[in-house]
């Protein structure tokens, strides 16, 4: 099997960081990738705390179609210390060295393990023109003063890497890493974890993905009008476009929001928390 998908290339290169902490939310995120997708899918997981048990439930998902590979956890910074989280959020900071051993593979998407996929639409955020960018995000709806946080002007849009695509090459060829190292060492302390530095380090150039590859649990839980009081974003999708990511999501994002509990805790009222079954 490949381990590329270039335009025209059947494979997909997909990839999960995640701790103990996060294991059962893994399987359903797999299960529903799997189900969801025809081309044949390369998926990498990092696994902090894997035990012989979990292992052999996740290589039991391989098929044909199907390729499953563990890789190693990079060394990462012994400044970032998360905000919030677990270390393993800033795995996704390294993912050009974390394919270090796979030269073919030229991008890969990133998938936080508590995602549900529910279209076969995924399979075509691979086919994207992404020549000019290093990521291609979706738009996360943050205020001016948000954004001054992160050194970002109030126009420049940030994302969410809950679910963001990566072009390796690009990422290589203008040093990014470099550049997020020496963004690193300016710090002491880490807003928004590994969200917060991606965004400074992109600074808005990255390619915008339709919301419907990354559904936010906000979406769910107000009305467009309420969205725009409460997060006050300067510059975000139109009415429409997030009423048809709920309606017809690719990805739904169950992230955490002080309305509702997420779908796997008691209370949840999230409607697709069904779906998780």
């Amino acid at each position: 099997m490949g381990h590329t998908r270039k335009l025209g290339v059947k494979s997909l290169n997909v990839l999960y960081t995640l701790d103990n902490g996060f294991k059962v939310q893994l399987m359903v995120s797999l299960n529903s990738l799997i189900k969801k997708t025809k081309t044949e899918l390369n998926i990498f997981i990092i696994f902090d705390g894997m035990n012989d048990d979990d292992y052999k439930n996740l290589k039991k998902r391989e098929n044909n179609r199907v390729k499953i590979t563990f890789l190693d956890a990079p060394k990462i910074s012994n400044k970032l210390i998360p905000d919030r989280g677990a270390k393993s959020q800033f795995y996704r900071l390294y993912i050009p060295e974390i394919f270090s051993d796979y030269p073919e593979i030229e991008r890969v998407l990133y998938i936080d393990s508590d995602s549900l996929i529910e279209s076969s639409e995924i399979e075509n955020i691979f086919e994207l023109d992404m020549n000019s960018f290093a990521i291609a995000a979706a738009i996360d709806p943050w205020s001016a003063f948000y954004k001054s946080l992160f050194n970002l002007e109030k126009s420049t849009n940030m994302f969410n890497d809950g679910v963001f695509l990566i072009n390796i090459k690009y990422w290589k060829d203008n040093k990014c890493s470099d550049k997020l190292e020496k963004l690193i060492e300016t710090r002491n302390h880490f807003i928004q974890a590994d969200q917060g530095l991606l965004n400074e380090l992109i600074h808005g150039a990255f390619r915008i993905l339709d919301p419907k590859y990354n559904v936010i649990s906000s979406y769910f839980e107000m009305n467009y009008k309420e969205l725009l009081c409460y997060r006050k974003p300067v510059k975000f999708y139109s009415k429409n476009q997030i009423q048809n990511a709920v309606k017809n999501p690719c990805i739904v994002h169950f992230t955490s929001t002080f309305l509702d509990n997420r779908p796997w805790q008691n209370g949840s009222e999230h409607p697709l928390k069904k779906n998780l079954d």
